[in-house]
């Protein structure tokens, strides 16, 4: 209450600045007749959101779940509205690191919102009760080719369907789902998850053509010919090979080669003791995979110091969990062989740059280390894999590199020089999955506008997030963040099943109650019970729920609504007309 006080004190000794009129300028008082300034109401963007690649409504959908909205299935409806987005909430609640959690403003308050875990039980929810994507009802008549069955593909096949368009993918393995497949192996997503949100994508109407490469089987000039525009996204589908001596040794991989061997059911001869160089969630899968695959010791070596390393803290921990030993700060620097064959490595130790040394403050990590003369060492290994970064294969498509190993587009995702081409993904630079997903549907919409001799926009208008010094968090008392539980592995060998178990609805539903819906009303009435002037109402049966809305006849200016306003919806503006 003494909070509460000083907020209504403060709002009525509150006193605006100066504003131009015919008359020049006047000062606002907060409280009077004939102050002019009365609520106005501004839908402002989630910080959540403005980090999300996909683009998802991740406040729009925690509403519905808290009941902001009528509904006689919340989870559903909170499905369809995070697949306006993203047609993968299933598999990105396992995958995406949820750069949304990052920007959360109610880690300013006590822990970030756990976005990904409810994004988890949505996407679970749909599996579960059998939820389809509807057929578009109308057809445009125009014909879209989308080259590559990966995330970024199937995102922008699945939009450019809902805007009615023909859709055709065509991807040279004989299945879908690109490095979502070949890259993950199942205890991280299981395939009967990957494959039910990629088959009510394709139940939508799209046509698909596996086993063809463009370059092979037909060459994009042909595809450019029959469709109206085309999406590229191919991936970066190549590992990098280590750069040291003794690296064409048969039994020295890249991570890519070996997840990608694994997942296509060939045989991966590893040996007792598989090392991995690397220091990223990728490097996390080889060991992980490694121990699964009957390895008796798997050992990650990092460039880097922990602090550096690239790996998300949840992939970091589990992989040491299973019985990964990670070193650190160690440079590879040779691959020992005997008889063709590697046997080991030759290692050196690597520490730190001093502050003004040549690469100190490098944005890459690995070039802020030095080795450490006089500390070389060498490490066993049965089996070498390299974990240090991919590329695109861009045979076949050479023109949309234009003579640089990644695909160059514009703003719009539109190939440079090449009209109704576009791309998106890895293939235009290494990135998340769920950035793909956003290369997708930015593209779609690129494409929907191109297919009907639209110009496409010159630059997105910049819209700020609102910040957490906006908001009146009085309103919203601790509460924990829900963390999901992992399956306890008691024997790693042969353990494909899923280790991250997904929330259940009345967690997420807990968790969603959270989300301080920065931004936007959630009818917390804070404004209505506390107008003196009892100048607000609200408008019911709105979209979104019940909305406040403000009587100018009756408001004069006092400042209350928006100083109690815990989402930082309202603003105190003009009043039309008075």
């Amino acid at each position: 209450m003494a909070v509460m006080n000083e907020i209504l004190r403060s709002a009525l000794e509150y006193e605006f600045p100066p504003y131009s009129t015919e008359a020049g300028q006047q000062r606002i008082v907060a409280f009077g007749d004939h102050s002019h300034k009365c609520p106005v109401y501004v839908r402002r963007l989630p910080p959540c959101t403005n980090a999300c690649p996909a683009g998802e409504d991740i406040r729009g959908y925690h509403n519905i779940l808290r009941g902001l909205r009528k509904s006689a299935d919340p989870m559903a409806d909170a499905w369809r509205l995070l697949t306006e987005t993203n047609p993968f909430p299933s598999a990105m609640g396992r995958l995406c690191p949820a750069p949304c959690e990052s920007a959360c403003n109610r880690q300013s308050l006590d822990k970030t919102v756990g976005i990904n875990a409810v994004e988890h039980a949505i996407g679970e929810y749909a599996i579960r009760k059998g939820l389809s994507f509807e057929k578009p009802a109308v057809s445009t008549g125009k014909k879209i080719a989308v080259v590559g069955a990966g995330p970024a593909g199937l995102s922008c096949a699945y939009q450019l369907r809902r805007r009615g368009h023909a859709v055709t993918i065509f991807e040279a393995e004989s299945y879908l789902g690109g490095m979502m497949r070949l890259g993950i192996a199942g205890y991280r997503l299981d395939r009967n998850v990957l494959d039910a949100e990629i088959n009510r994508i394709i139940d939508m109407g799209i046509e698909v053509r596996t086993g063809t490469r463009i370059g092979k089987d037909v060459t994009l000039d042909q595809i450019r010919k029959e469709f109206d525009a085309v999406f590229i996204g191919i991936g970066a589908q190549k590992g990098r090979d280590l750069p040291i001596p003794g690296a064409d040794a048969p039994n020295v991989l890249n991570a890519v080669e070996f997840l990608v061997a694994f997942n296509k059911g060939g045989k991966v001869e590893i040996g007792k003791k598989v090392v991995a160089i690397g220091d990223g969630d990728v490097a996390m899968d080889v060991v992980r995979l490694a121990l699964r695959l009957g390895a008796e010791e798997a050992v990650l070596l990092s460039g880097v110091g922990r602090e550096d390393m690239k790996a998300l803290p949840g992939e970091y921990n589990d992989a040491v969990a299973e019985g990964t030993k990670v070193e650190t700060c160690v440079g590879t620097v040779e691959v020992l062989k005997r008889n063709g064959r590697a046997v080991g490595l030759k290692c050196v130790r690597m520490e730190k740059k001093a502050k003004g040394e040549e690469g100190w403050n490098s944005p890459v990590p690995f070039l802020r280390y030095k080795p450490v003369p006089g500390t070389e060492f060498e490490v066993n290994a049965d089996t070498v894999v390299a974990s240090i970064g991919q590329a695109t294969d861009l045979a076949g498509l050479d023109p949309i590199g234009q003579g640089k190993p990644w695909a160059q587009a514009d703003g719009n995702l539109q190939v440079k020089g090449m009209p109704g081409v576009f791309a998106g993904g890895d293939i235009l630079s290494l990135t998340l999955l769920t950035t793909a997903i956003g290369h997708g549907r930015r593209a779609a919409e690129a494409i929907d506008l191109y297919v009907h001799g639209k110009d496409l926009p010159k630059s997105a208008p910049r819209v700020d997030a609102i910040p957490f010094k906006k908001l009146a968090t009085y309103y919203f008392p601790p509460k924990p963040q829900l963390e999901r539980s992992h399956r306890t592995v008691t024997k790693i060998e042969e353990d494909w099943d899923e280790i991250l178990k997904a929330p259940t609805e009345d967690e997420a539903k807990g968790e969603s109650s959270r989300c301080m819906s920065c931004g936007l009303c959630f009818e917390c009435d804070q404004c209505k019970i506390y107008c003196p002037q009892e100048a607000i109402i609200k408008i019911k049966n709105n979209p979104i729920g019940e909305v406040m809305f403000t009587k100018y006849e009756r408001c004069v200016g006092c400042h209350i609504c928006a100083a109690i306003c815990p989402t930082g919806y309202i603003d105190m503006g003009m009043g039309a007309g008075l």
